[in-house]
């Protein structure tokens, strides 16, 4: 029996410890998404002032209007009571029909204005939003993290809007408290105003007020901490669940995807592709999770009828009792009545508000984690300057792995690219072509060796300077769906005359020509109905044709032949090499007839090299390269036009 006791007492004293500690827990939560909200808010203030300036003007007017016909009831019942004129009560009835129409008329006036700086804000912030990402390291915009944000993002605005429903929020919080603030001055006088007898009693002491302040208080007080708890509870729900359906949200993103819009229809996919998004959806957590969310949702509403029901029977109880008193009037009974009720409804909306507000500030959590990653620093005055020329380019024992990741795509590398130089990449798929690539271009840094130019640690440039000497065509190129001058170019002025020049080389004033087009003309139909789309082939080559218009002494080609016909990628390499008669290139093609035309080749296998030189020096003994130099030549000898030319 004792040994009972005690277990039962640790059981007891263990639960309070863990309520303890979950009440620690919702008081902290409840100051982050607090303190969430107040970033926001001065983020958005910052961004449209006047949006919050008529956000308020509308909140108030919306609060003081219901109260104009109220006071013009007690105006009209005194009156009549009164037995005043019928020109005063007609005179009561235009005063109220006018301020009416002016407060419609300011009103709409104001949201007409407030809708237009809502959707500036929204346009705003989108930027702000695009700009810190694009401005993000390469290294955390491929992270899983930013990835898993955007889409907790996207997520968050699908169930709860954008970030403009903070200004709806703050509108409403303003309009509750203006609305309260009127009807506490309307209704006052039920509590301090005149008996009209000398005797005092109950209902002419201040014990009303008192017990009607407690029991406001106290009823607020448990419904905000109840509220308070059951929004940590669906934020905690929120968040596994976006986490849970992750890839039920990829997949439709996918089958919305206007690039798979011919296959979905040639292949007539749209029906399968509905049925299985649902069972991946009904079959994921996040299915169960949401569920349970709404059963705690649906608690909201309950949790403030209590506090409701309390508050109206006992103001009813004060109403009656100062009018049996006859502390009022007839007229008086009424204003108070209307006023009652819209002083009980601005309580409990002002305290669901409040929990609104501590949702606004969970949701917002997604987007403040993707704001407060740093910006990648790309000039800095304490750096060493570029050197006006280009000498070399060397990797000295460069070993690399992505952040995350346990094995190493690239393992002690060493090779030196001169000036004027052509080098070519040569190794099977995931041998760490492209990722050596990217260190070329500081995407990422080496977690081991140093990667130098003119003998210099390329860490010690700006990466905006270091930039500017690099062009590159890489392996995922992307064409923006804007004009073909500004695509090249990447400005709204350039050189027409030289951007045809490049075309001419690469081989697409023909194309330009058969299509009747110009440099004004848009890409893709994003932006113009008349946009042109445009093949694989096609868009490799206008990537090429950026990389040659930026003059930049060191280009890099990642794959850019892979979508061209062998025909067509022997003569764009031929006049690409032309072009670039007195630049540094390094190419990666799996077409390895390219490489008669570079300097010398690097054969990469499993991260690391494992053989370098000339063509010819390559194929004069056994290794990598002369491997796979034969397992291609067999397919051009069956009669390919390009036989003669390779061999």
């Amino acid at each position: 029996m004792k040994r009972l006791i005690i277990n039962q007492c640790i059981k007891y004293r263990a639960a309070i410890i863990n309520k303890w500690g979950r009440e620690i827990y919702i008081v902290k939560e409840i100051k982050k998404y607090i303190c969430n909200l107040n970033r926001m808010f001065r983020c958005l203030f910052n961004m449209v002032p006047r949006l919050f300036i008529l956000a308020v003007a509308i909140a108030v007017f919306e609060a003081v209007l219901p109260y104009v016909n109220v006071i013009a009831v007690q105006l009209i019942i005194d009156g009549l009571m009164e037995q005043r004129t019928a020109a005063t009560i007609v005179n009561i009835i235009i005063i109220t029909i006018a301020v009416h129409v002016l407060f419609r008329m300011i009103l709409g006036e104001f949201r007409k204005k407030r809708e237009i700086s809502e959707m500036e804000l929204g346009l705003k912030f989108q930027k702000y939003l695009s700009t810190h990402e694009m401005r993000l390291s390469f290294a955390d915009i491929e992270s899983t993290r930013v990835q898993e944000l955007k889409r907790n993002i996207e997520q968050a605005r699908m169930r709860n809007g954008g970030v403009e429903k903070v200004v709806y929020d703050f509108e409403i919080a303003v309009k509750n408290i203006a609305s309260l603030l009127t009807a506490g001055i309307v209704f006052a006088r039920i509590f301090v105003g005149q008996h009209r007898e000398n005797k005092m009693s109950f209902w002419t002491s201040l014990f009303p007020i008192v017990i009607l302040i407690m029991v406001v208080i106290v009823c607020t007080v448990i419904t905000l901490n109840l509220q308070s708890k059951q929004n940590i509870l669906i934020a905690e729900l929120n968040d596994k669940a976006n986490q849970a359906n992750g890839s039920a949200f990829s997949y439709m993103q996918f089958i919305s995807n206007y690039h798979f819009g011919k296959e979905i229809r040639i292949f007539d996919l749209g029906d399968y592709l509905c049925d299985f998004f649902d069972k991946l959806w009904t079959s994921s957590t996040g299915y169960t999770i949401i569920q349970k969310l709404g059963r705690e949702k649906a608690k909201i509403p309950c949790i403030t009828v209590l506090c409701n029901e309390i508050l109206n029977i006992f103001i009813y109880i004060l109403a009656i009792g100062k009018a049996y008193a006859k502390e009022i009037t007839v007229g008086n009974v009424v204003v108070y009545i209307s006023s009652i009720q819209a002083f009980l409804q601005s309580v409990v909306l002002l305290i669901g508000a409040s929990g609104e507000i501590i949702g606004t500030g969970i949701f917002l959590q997604p987007f403040l984690d993707l704001i407060d990653i740093e910006e990648e620093i790309l000039v800095s005055d304490t750096r060493e300057k570029m050197p006006s020329g280009f000498h070399e380019l060397s990797f000295e024992h460069v070993c690399f792995k992505y952040p995350g990741q346990e094995y190493w795509v690239l393992e002690d590398v060493n090779f030196t690219l001169k000036v004027n130089q052509k080098m070519a990449l040569v190794g099977e798929n995931g041998a760490g072509k492209s990722t050596l690539i990217k260190l070329i271009c500081r995407f990422y840094e080496p977690n081991q060796g140093c990667i130098k130019i003119n003998g210099v640690d390329v860490r010690r440039y700006d990466k905006k300077q270091y930039w500017d000497m690099i062009s590159a065509v890489f392996q995922d190129f992307s064409l923006p769906a804007l004009t073909l001058g500004n695509i090249i170019s990447g400005k709204d002025d350039f050189d027409k005359e030289k951007e045809m020049d490049i075309f001419r080389k690469v081989g697409m004033e023909k194309w330009m020509e058969k299509l009747n087009i110009s440099f004004d003309q848009y890409l893709y139909n994003d932006f113009s109905d008349s946009g042109v789309e445009i093949s694989g082939g096609e868009s490799q080559k206008l990537a090429i044709a950026r990389a040659v218009y930026k003059e930049a002494p060191f280009i890099i080609l990642d794959e850019p032949t892979s979508a061209l016909d062998p025909i067509s990628e022997a003569a764009v390499f031929d006049d690409f090499h032309q072009i670039c008669k007195e630049k540094t290139c390094i190419f990666i093609s799996h077409r390895l007839y390219s490489c008669k035309l570079c300097d010398f080749i690097l054969v990469l296998h499993k991260g690391k090299v494992v053989q370098q030189g000339t063509h010819e020096e390559l194929l004069s003994y056994a290794g990598e390269y002369k491997e796979l130099w034969n397992s291609q030549a067999g397919l051009y000898r069956e009669g390919n036009m390009l036989h003669r030319w390779m061999f």
